[in-house]
């Protein structure tokens, strides 16, 4: 039977495998990422990808424990690397991969935000041989890659117990003060909001903590990059947990699980019908449509 490798993968998510699924994945830690101690940081930079290196510098930079495992995978397999955006890194150790085994990259954030010159990067990637897969369509469409979408688990248990009508949790990037007026006009409805908008690590939620925090809420808040049209987990995460969501994001219209009763487009919808909107029952949405963005449906993208 093929394994399926896959490097740095979101763990809380990937626990969602069916057990017959699971068997086939061997996850790895980010072992590719920067290396810890300054001599290992300085010695990467110079030499990696360029000049050919033996494996046994490569062993310095990239534990052997988890390289072997990739270099050794047999025909059937396929590798999946969440993130890659080093092309010197994935230069140096492209040479140790297996020819017959397809090593795919997943790319789960707008590439502007990974890159500096996304076309001009991706495109040295691309000549290495790796198959490049993204979450939004219209940047797979872009720069050449497969859309292979976002996708989320089915959660272990659900709340009745709600404490906020309106939940937003991410950094403030580029979207600070659209965050802030919108939830001065959701408080002007009346509405509890609970933000969490952490400029400090010490104020960062982690995932599970941000899953409570949201079973608990009426509604969650989707405020996407500019020029992103992809979906983010947010949207997802509201179809799992059965919450309305408000988005900013107007090709969310354009997708199955979309329900006028469950999603408010910001910019199209009248915003004086927003608390009628939160306080208003949900539209039920078909199972099979449900389970088209399960986590146990996507990975067959790479797995089968």
């Amino acid at each position: 039977m093929s394994t399926l490798y896959v490097v740095s993968p979101p763990l809380e998510i990937f626990e969602g495998l069916k057990p017959e699924v699971k068997q086939h994945i061997v996850m790895l830690p980010d072992f590719l990422r920067y290396p810890a101690g300054r001599f290992k940081g300085i010695t990467r930079s110079l030499l990696a990808g360029r000049i050919p290196l033996p494996k046994r510098i490569l062993y310095y930079w990239f534990p052997k424990e988890h390289f072997d495992r990739i270099i050794h995978a047999r025909p059937g397999d396929a590798i999946l690397i969440y993130e890659a955006c080093n092309v010197r890194v994935l230069r140096a150790i492209r040479p140790y991969l297996p020819k017959d085994v397809p090593c795919y990259i997943y790319y789960c954030n707008p590439v502007g935000t990974t890159f500096r010159r996304p076309a001009e990067e991706l495109q040295a990637i691309r000549s290495l041989g790796y198959r490049l897969t993204s979450f939004d369509p219209c940047e797979a469409k872009r720069y050449g890659m497969e859309c292979t979408g976002q996708y989320f688990r089915y959660p272990e248990s659900q709340s009745d117990d709600i404490t906020s009508d309106c939940f937003f949790c991410g950094l403030p990037k580029n979207r600070a003060g659209l965050l802030h007026d919108l939830r001065t006009s959701l408080e002007s409805e009346g509405l509890v909001c609970d933000f969490v908008i952490p400029r400090t690590p010490s104020e960062k939620l982690t995932y599970p903590q941000y899953l409570d925090r949201l079973a608990h809420t009426r509604c969650v808040i989707d405020i996407c990059q500019q020029g992103q049209t992809g979906l983010t987990r947010r949207p997802l995460e509201a179809l799992f947990y059965d919450k309305k969501l408000l988005t900013n994001n107007p090709e969310i219209a354009r997708y199955d699980f979309y329900r006028p009763q469950n999603v408010f487009i910001l910019g199209k919808d009248p915003i004086e019908r927003l608390r009628a909107f939160i306080e208003s029952p949900l539209a039920k949405v078909p199972e099979h449509v449900r389970a088209a963005y399960d986590v146990n449906e996507w990975i067959r993208h790479y797995l089968f």
